[in-house]
């Protein structure tokens, strides 16, 4: 009798690998039904996912992982999948942790390439993680960990379509930012050698281009040094202090911008009042987004202190702490495209500490602005750009020199047909490449019988300096360039808005 029931508790108590396969099944049924293509089982993925799933059963952990935790995780594991999705189950039955996945059906809503799935289990406790990555390079296998400084290895691998080039960061202990240069490059394959001089962690990231502009390919962790080697992991040392944290977060933000050759940003008072008051907000009232539950959001939060200002942009950030949170925000596309932004001049930043479930969290607002608050933006005033068109220049050159891409020659001719084109489409409140009246192809084909081949940005924006990424400003085959700019009030796109047209040209 004694027997029979406990072979009854156990099956009724199914194993983590049992817990593990079922899961994965599921996760595969589901993109199926959808008809996406089921992402295959990934050995280091499979790891780190049982690595935060131990950890789940000791902490309250739900959701998702904060992506400093999940990047030791698939780090430590040998992969380097940037940002995994992540899903994590808690449940006191081990049976609910599965079920509770089974009811889920939004694994398939984004694509992916690979899965891990990891269970951990204590007496009846489950704890269930799954994460899912779209694998955008592969990349030979590579220390994650070396015993002295001064060691170096060459990091090559292979970037996935529609990616074709690459760059390589790294970001050393003491948060300065290098790109070191590819030893070889043929199309989507690169090598570069990389060198750890000191002791202490270092962030490696690939970034990969293609049609859609930069993304990050590749992600992961190298600790160099004792801390390591005696299997104590280096930990970053979070401000505790709001004061702190805006100089330890800016220094950051301004490390990246460095290695991109973009023009390092100040901190503003009025700024970051506006970020802090939000962080405290966001801490205050339960909530985590741009848009405020009054409706509220970030240019009725500048305006509401008199903060003017040409274009302005807002990051947010949730982790363990102040840098956890901002590793999240560099490491996000939409977040970097604000870090990067060529535009913006000035920064605020707000953190609010506090305690949830007996854990430590910190709400990080960054805010960035293209002008000096509180000078007024009106069509007159100094705070309106007093040359566009070499603000745009500016910003087209920046753009170009930080990707190692030639100059353009400014050509006469493209700058008064875009000029042309500028305020025929003011004029008709439509910012459209063909308009009636305006061929610009045409034009561009009559007047210079050297031109092989021309493309066209248009933009209307806040700022001339606001460049679109498009495949023209990063196109090699591109030699010259000619920008015209207009100010004018549009019923559709409101007062004082620049309309910007930019017209390359390839001669060879």
């Amino acid at each position: 009798m004694l027997a029979l029931a406990l072979s009854v508790l156990l099956a009724t108590s199914p194993s983590p690998t049992a817990m593990e396969q079922q899961a994965s099944r599921h996760v595969r049924q589901e993109f199926e039904r959808v008809g996406r293509r089921a992402p295959q089982a990934d050995p280091s993925l499979t790891q780190a996912a049982r690595r935060l799933a131990r950890a789940a059963l000791h902490e309250s952990l739900s959701g998702a992982v904060e992506l400093l935790a999940l990047t030791e995780a698939v780090s430590d594991a040998g992969g380097a999948d940037p940002s995994p999705r992540s899903y994590v189950v808690r449940a006191s039955v081990r049976e609910h942790a599965v079920g509770t996945l089974l009811d889920r059906k939004d694994l398939n809503q984004e694509p992916a390439s690979h899965v891990g799935v990891g269970v951990a289990v204590d007496e009846e406790r489950a704890a269930l993680v799954v994460l899912l990555a779209e694998r955008k390079a592969s990349l030979q296998r590579f220390p994650r960990a070396f015993d002295k400084p001064g060691t170096g290895q060459s990091l090559c691998g292979q970037l996935e379509p529609p990616l074709r080039t690459s760059e390589v960061y790294v970001t050393l202990p003491d948060g300065r930012v290098e790109r070191p240069p590819l030893t070889r490059e043929s199309g989507p394959s690169f090598c570069t050698r990389l060198v750890f001089p000191s002791e202490g962690r270092y962030t490696v990231e690939l970034v990969g281009r293609g049609e859609r502009g930069p993304e990050v390919a590749s992600l992961f962790l190298v600790d160099v040094g004792n801390s390591r080697a005696k299997g104590k992991r280096e930990r970053i040392v979070e401000p505790t202090t709001v004061e702190d944290a805006r100089e330890a977060v800016l220094a950051r933000i301004n490390a990246l911008r460095r290695a991109h050759g973009v023009q390092p940003l100040t901190l503003e008072d009025t700024l970051n009042g506006v970020a802090q008051a939000y962080s405290d907000r966001m801490a205050r009232e339960g909530f985590f987004a741009h848009v405020a539950p009054d409706g509220s959001d970030l240019r009725g939060r500048l305006t509401a202190v008199g903060a003017h200002y040409l274009t302005a942009g807002e990051n947010l950030g949730m982790a363990s702490g102040p840098l956890a949170a901002h590793f999240g925000i560099e490491h996000s596309p939409g977040h970097r495209s604000n870090l990067l932004g060529t535009q913006f001049i000035h920064a605020g930043i707000g953190v609010t500490f506090q305690k949830v479930d007996g854990r430590d969290q910190a709400l990080l607002t960054e805010v960035f602005s293209s002008a000096a608050p509180p000078a007024p933006a009106s069509p007159d005033s100094p705070a309106a750009a007093k040359n566009p068109r070499e603000e745009a220049y500016q910003a087209l050159a920046t753009h170009r020199a930080s990707r190692g891409l030639p100059a353009l020659e400014r050509n006469p001719v493209l700058e008064q047909i875009a000029l042309d084109h500028a305020r025929r489409a003011l004029e008709l409140d439509q910012p459209r490449v063909q308009l009636p009246g305006s061929q610009v192809h045409d034009r561009v084909f009559s007047a210079l019988q050297s031109v092989k081949s021309a493309s066209v940005d248009f933009y209307v924006a806040e700022s001339p300096s606001l460049l679109p990424e498009s495949k023209s400003l990063g196109d090699r085959k591109n030699t010259q360039v000619g920008v015209g700019a207009v100010r004018g009030d549009s019923r559709t796109y409101g007062p004082g808005q620049y309309w910007m047209v930019i017209i390359y040209a390839a001669t060879r």
